[in-house]
């Protein structure tokens, strides 16, 4: 995977880079899996720059301006704060370990699709065309199509949910703007995806190779082990790890360093779990794990630094749950005239 820079250039080529924060944003409305740049879609507004990403600082960003007229709808302010983090006396190596031994395989195919069912909530900094500054939380249900190999198109559907107020801050208009069911067709145009099931299949199955593959990967200006740490998630979010890959992954993640353990935490579908994270930007960024099956639930952010995060302590800045992940034969065709290989 790339890091937001990259995933920005995809969206939006022509407009500032993203801040390390949005990548989680941007990748679930990222319209080509393939690693080459997007052409633009008509949206009512426009990307510009990301804050804080789920894994990487605080919870997804996404910097939006609105040259539209709003529709006119009720300012709502909620403080938005809920319990703080209680780390637990289990190591994060106990929990993470209890993942990899827990691990499943779909022994998926690879003329097969993964289809991943989730639900998302990030935040959104919007900058009206007064220069104002606001921000709220954008919620939405995702099913997106992946073709395991790469060589055939995929397809993403986005229900828009009822925005959120970020702590602190009224919804501005702009929050109700998207709404309704969208379709996307994902081109498979002549590149495949690092996440593409049978590259990810190449990844190592030691887990210090894996650590040193984590390291590795493209941080912008985070520190190394908060690039580590948002390596992990970005292989976990809307993909499928082979078992062995993903047995790696869970025990190299275990030695980043600051990784620790909140044994009651809850996940966008209302799930309790055990929350495994690290502190950056002022947000605890977590894994949540099914403390039965030891599966991947979803992630959290959570402010812990108010100075830092710029919102209240306690503060849910960020919140998602993957429903379903299975393997399709087929992927639904999609009327996209907005997609292309350009």
């Amino acid at each position: 995977m790339t890091d937001e820079i990259d995933l920005v250039a995809r969206e939006r080529p022509d407009v500032a880079p993203y801040s390390l924060a949005a990548k989680a944003a941007v990748r679930r409305r990222l319209t080509d899996p393939a690693k080459r740049p997007v052409r633009p879609r008509p949206r009512p507004y426009l990307f510009l720059a990301g804050g804080t990403a789920l894994l990487a600082a605080a919870g997804v960003t996404a910097v939006i301006t609105s040259p539209a007229e709003p529709e006119p709808r009720p300012v709502a302010v909620s403080a938005g704060v809920v319990s703080l983090p209680k780390v637990s006396n289990m190591s994060a190596e106990e929990v993470l370990g209890k993942a990899a031994r827990a691990v499943t395989d779909l022994s998926l195919r690879d003329d097969q699709f993964v289809k991943v069912s989730s639900q998302t909530m990030y935040e959104a900094d919007v900058v009206g065309e007064d220069k104002k500054q606001s921000r709220y939380l954008y919620r939405t249900k995702r099913t997106i199509w992946l073709s395991a190999d790469g060589t055939r198109d995929g397809a993403l559907k986005v229900e828009h949910l009822e925005p959120r107020a970020y702590p602190g801050w009224p919804i501005p208009p702009e929050a109700y703007q998207r709404k309704g069911t969208e379709w996307m067709r994902l081109p498979a145009c002549n590149s495949v995806r690092d996440t593409a099931y049978t590259n990810l299949k190449k990844l190592p199955t030691d887990p210090e190779e894996m650590r040193a593959y984590l390291y590795g990967r493209p941080r912008g200006d985070n520190p190394p082990d908060t690039g580590a740490w948002t390596a992990v998630g970005d292989l976990l979010r809307e993909t499928y790890v082979p078992a062995p890959q993903r047995k790696a992954l869970f025990n190299a993640a275990a030695t980043i360093p600051g990784v620790t353990v909140d044994e009651s935490v809850e996940d966008a579908a209302g799930r309790t779990g055990i929350g495994v994270g690290r502190v950056s930007g002022g947000v605890r960024q977590e894994i949540i794990f099914d403390p039965s099956s030891y599966e991947l639930l979803g992630e959290r952010g959570i402010v812990v630094d108010e100075k830092e995060a710029k919102a209240p302590v306690g503060s849910l800045v960020a919140s998602t749950a993957q429903l379903e992940v299975t393997a399709d034969d087929t992927a639904p065709k999609v009327d996209d005239p907005a997609a292309g290989c350009d």
